[in-house]
């Protein structure tokens, strides 16, 4: 077990030598920041587009809603006055 702590440990060191932090270049930078930036534009827009037809979809559903019950009213309303409840007794 210890062999193998010793192994791992000289490993370790090894690598802390060999493998320093880099620096992206500038340009790769500059390109990822504007590539990051436009995917998220992208993703708001999509969201607010949805949202949008989300909301024309329920406006529309109310409406259809609303007429329906409107028609359903009237329709009931008229047959109500055409054929008056008989009074029993």
């Amino acid at each position: 077990m210890e062999e193998q702590e010793a192994t791992l440990v000289r490993i370790s060191e090894r690598l802390q030598r060999w493998l320093v932090p880099v620096e992206p270049p500038p340009a790769f930078t500059r390109s990822l920041k504007a590539e990051l930036i436009e995917a998220a534009r992208r993703q708001y827009q999509r969201a607010h587009r949805l949202r949008r037809i989300l909301l024309v979809g329920a406006a529309v559903a109310g409406s259809v809603a609303s007429v329906a019950g409107l028609t359903a009213f009237l329709i009931l309303r008229r047959r109500a006055r055409a054929h008056p409840p008989v009074a029993v007794g």
